[in-house]
């Protein structure tokens, strides 16, 4: 009777993860060195595993990478422009202007 496990402890889910051959040697290898069988040995990694929750969520992220892509390319602009010898104009100064404080947004947002 002592085998029987409660409901909650039944293992009901399952992952499937491929390696190439030289992985799978290596995770078998150290598998062995504790005395677990392969899956045994990747569970207890997965399971023990320090990993730190992200700073920002997916979508935040994605959001984050487009501003920095839109500033990246209005900064490519305005440089084209300077580098052809067209002169700053006051169009180009408020654009730059609008760029830091986007930039000054983005970073309080980084630094939360």
């Amino acid at each position: 009777m002592a085998n029987i496990k409660a409901d909650s402890d039944k293992q009901t889910k399952r992952i499937n993860f491929r390696l190439n051959e030289l992985e799978y040697e290596k995770l078998s290898q150290s598998a062995s060195t504790y005395g677990l069988t392969v899956s045994s040995y990747a569970k207890q990694l997965a399971l023990k595993s320090n990993l730190r929750k992200p700073y920002f969520s997916a979508s935040d992220t994605q959001q984050i990478i487009l501003e920095l892509t839109r500033q990246g390319t209005n900064l490519n602009q305005i440089t084209r422009k300077l580098n052809q010898g067209d002169p700053l104009t006051p169009a180009m100064l408020a654009e730059i202007k609008k760029m830091q404080e986007a930039q000054r947004q983005l970073w309080r947002q980084l630094q939360k």
